[in-house]
């Protein structure tokens, strides 16, 4: 089927990639958002700034992200006109039923561990569509078009990824979070056991080995489970850092992957026992992820000046944030500064003391304010909590202060840290120095 489709919160990373995906099959793709934007369109798409009932004349279907209110007016009217209303987590699983779908979830390493299944995929012959949380340059975005063999990022915020019904599935790791949706870590863990049990017949799961037991009710119903990690099925022993990368070996064959950090190799053995269950070997999915270029605000190389490199990523969780640190100092074995920007309220209010914690390998941190997201406000939540947790030693900056900040950079790397908006100022406070 193949009409008209509005999708609200165009810009979105979610979104943007259905855009895409919509585009490539022949839909005619429009949007809206907050901010119009002035580089290129997601999908070809005609991009409205705001909201308005205008919007939807000619439209068959509107699509709607978690950013957007039920009460939202146009999508009131929507709803008045008849016009069919997807959610974006439906809108997905809409698209990828006519595929084979391999569907990656976790707390912490989905964008990654889709981008390297999707490269493996690629590089081994087998033309992936590829639906991404993160840009990947070499794709110019979040979505790779393709065949009928799918790889998509499945997100656990608002239950979203319990629509979708995978041929195969990874969860790459489980933490304590977006439990302002669940409620408690007992409903979080059962939400993700129900995402793997819902893989189809003939399917293959694929599971930390710390956490076998979120393959439980799928391995009852007769799917084949893998488990990824030391001493798991898939196990890639670290040999030593490689420049800008790691060397590993796995069952015997020797590997390099052009990325830092113990994470990432997690990421790359999910990433092959994926593609092995779709008969890829893992020595030839090895070799191709020798290639594999990166993910857009993942330790992401903005340049170098001087003896600084400058870095972007997207670590806004404790255990991504201490992830991405180790794996920066290990690489460039020498000071690193970084300034950290806080993501939601509800996140900071809770583990503002982890953050702190988190960061306190690093050289210099300075925090900014608290980036809101989609929340309110709450009370005595602010960036203050997370300098306090320091014992005072990390600072404050505003986001004026980052192009001074990075002309006095003497540190042997700068990483600017967040999922926020301080990757864009970071971006434009670098590209604009000579």
């Amino acid at each position: 089927m193949k009409g008209r489709v509005h999708l609200m919160g165009i810009r979105g990373a979610g979104m943007s990639a259905l855009a895409g995906w919509y585009a490539s099959l022949g839909w005619e793709v429009t949007g809206c958002d907050r901010d119009a934007g002035e580089d290129s369109s997601p999908g070809g798409a005609k991009v409205y700034q705001g909201h308005s009932a205008t919007h939807l004349d000619g439209q068959d279907t509107v699509v709607f992200s978690a950013a957007i209110p039920e009460s939202t007016p146009e999508l009131l009217e929507a709803r008045r006109r008849g016009i069919t209303i997807l959610r974006r987590s439906e809108a997905l699983a809409e698209l990828s039923r006519e595929c084979t779908t391999m569907a990656v979830s976790g707390a912490h390493g989905k964008t990654s561990t889709t981008s390297m299944t999707g490269w493996i995929l690629q590089e081994t012959g087998l033309n992936p569509t590829v639906f991404l949380g993160g840009g990947m340059t070499a794709w110019n975005g979040n979505f790779r078009p393709g065949g009928r063999l799918a790889v998509v990022e499945a997100d656990e915020y608002d239950r979203a990824f319990l629509r979708l019904c995978a041929s195969h599935a990874a969860v790459t790791t489980f933490d304590l979070e977006h439990l302002e949706c669940y409620g408690s870590p007992e409903a979080l863990e059962w939400a993700f056991e129900v995402f793997l049990e819902l893989t189809l017949p003939g399917g293959t799961v694929a599971v930390p080995v710390e956490k076998p037991s979120l393959a439980r009710h799928a391995e009852r119903i007769g799917r084949r489970v893998v488990t990824c990690g030391p001493g798991g099925d898939y196990d890639f022993v670290p040999l030593s850092p490689s420049g800008w990368g790691m060397s590993y070996e796995f069952r015997g064959v020797l590997g390099e992957l052009p990325a830092p950090g113990i994470h990432n190799l997690r990421n790359a053995a999910i990433a092959v026992a994926l593609s092995h269950a779709v008969g890829v070997q893992p020595g030839d999915a090895m070799k191709a992820l020798s290639s594999w270029p990166g993910v857009q605000r993942r330790l992401e190389r903005l340049g170098k000046r001087a003896q600084t490199v400058f870095l972007t990523d997207y670590a806004h969780h404790p255990t991504e944030m201490a992830a991405s640190l180790s794996a920066v100092i290990g690489a460039v074995r020498g000071p690193v500064d970084v300034v950290f920007q806080p993501h939601l309220f509800s996140r900071t209010g809770m583990l503002h003391k982890e953050m702190a914690g988190a960061l306190a390998s690093a050289r210099n941190v300075w925090v900014l304010p608290v980036y809101p997201s989609r929340e309110d406000p709450l009370p005595g939540v602010t960036s203050d909590l997370i300098i306090a947790s320091s014992g005072w030693r990390f600072r404050h900056i505003s986001e004026e202060d980052i192009p001074e900040l990075i002309k006095a950079a003497d540190a042997s790397a700068l990483v600017f840290m967040g999922a926020g908006s301080v990757d864009g100022v970071a971006r434009k406070a670098f590209g604009g120095q000579s």
